[in-house]
């Protein structure tokens, strides 16, 4: 690795069932055998450090995002590729077949942060724009079967994985899930297997079966779990509401309808503006909650954290774990 942090040779990683090459490290499992011709979905390159501009890109706008603070992305269709630039951080130029991806930083972004956008916004872009089903969702495997928590940022999602996988639960994935159809079932492919806590949920981290843990670009506790290789059906979906005034979990299974309202006001790439995006999303959407029970949750909400939620979350949404499968979960961990 040279000075300015970036790799100096190819990796190859295993991503939501991608096999992605990539110059930049990534926090994911590496392929144990590689070889520079095998075949590979995607392809991550280190472009020109170079300062961005204050315009953004040209071209047909795919989605913007502009939070209350000035900060957020835009993707744009530039008729060769894409352009995904993140305001004031650093650009992703993603090639037409979506196979290449070159990343710019300015010369004051540490590439880390690369590393953290890819596998998490331009990854769900890219999965996006290929049709496939995506979720803003954080994931763990209880029994054989797969609960995903739904939500925008700040909603709980990692948190309640932690929960869970600090009572033997297994991760898939943190904030990025992909489905794959399977008649009326949906499995969860593994994502990156590391859980990002942000500071006030930073305790749970001590609970958790760490293989190694660090502080992320973003100012969070990252922690590498061991993870799934297989791919867990989708059993259930919670969508949490955090709530300091209860002191017991409370479920309410959704309509279909209003499941379906709640996945696409949370969905992982926001601000689409082209209708065929959004179309696409929409009967995804409408697949998944024909098939797979939607919960809203709301969830006492620390710190401190009860270990009691992970358990009556689980009878609640009616994934319950016999005494045997439980045992070999933590022995597990």
């Amino acid at each position: 690795m040279g000075d300015d942090g970036r790799g100096d040779h190819l990796r190859e990683y295993t991503l939501y069932g991608l096999r992605v090459r990539s110059e930049v490290p990534l926090p994911a499992s590496i392929c144990q055998r590689f070889s520079p011709w095998d075949d590979h979905d995607i392809e991550l390159r280190w472009g020109e450090r170079t300062t961005l501009p204050d315009r953004p890109p040209s071209g047909r706008v795919v989605a913007e995002l502009v939070p209350g603070h000035g900060r957020g992305y835009v993707l744009v269709d530039a008729g060769t590729g894409y352009a995904l630039r993140f305001h004031g951080t650093c650009q992703f130029w993603i090639a037409r077949d979506l196979r290449s991806v070159w990343v710019h930083l300015p010369p004051e972004v540490a590439p880390d942060l690369a590393a953290l956008l890819f596998v998490g916004n331009v990854l769900a872009c890219i999965l996006t724009l290929a049709g496939e089903y995506v979720l803003h969702a954080s994931a763990v495997e209880v029994g054989n079967v797969a609960l995903a928590f739904v939500g925008g940022s700040g909603m709980g999602k990692s948190t309640l994985a932690a929960l869970l996988c600090a009572s033997g639960a297994r991760l898939i994935a943190d904030d990025l899930l992909r489905l794959q159809p399977q008649g009326r079932r949906f499995l969860c492919y593994p994502g990156a297997g590391e859980i990002r806590l942000r500071q006030q949920a930073a305790e749970l981290a001590r609970g958790l079966p760490a293989l190694a843990s660090e502080t992320t670009a973003d100012g969070r506790v990252g922690v590498k779990l061991d993870h799934p290789g297989s791919r867990p059906a989708l059993g259930a979906i919670v969508i949490p509401r955090p709530s300091r005034q209860c002191h017991a979990v409370r479920l309410e299974r959704l309509t279909c309808s209003s499941a379906l309202l709640l996945l696409m006001t949370h969905r992982r790439v926001q601000g689409l503006r082209q209708v065929e995006h959004v179309q696409a999303q929409f009967q995804q959407f409408a697949h998944v909650t024909a098939s797979v029970p939607v919960f809203e949750a709301e969830i006492p909400w620390g710190p401190p954290f009860s270990p009691a939620i992970a358990e009556e979350l689980l009878q609640g949404v009616g994934l319950v774990v016999h005494q045997t499968e439980t045992d070999a979960i933590r022995s597990r961990g």
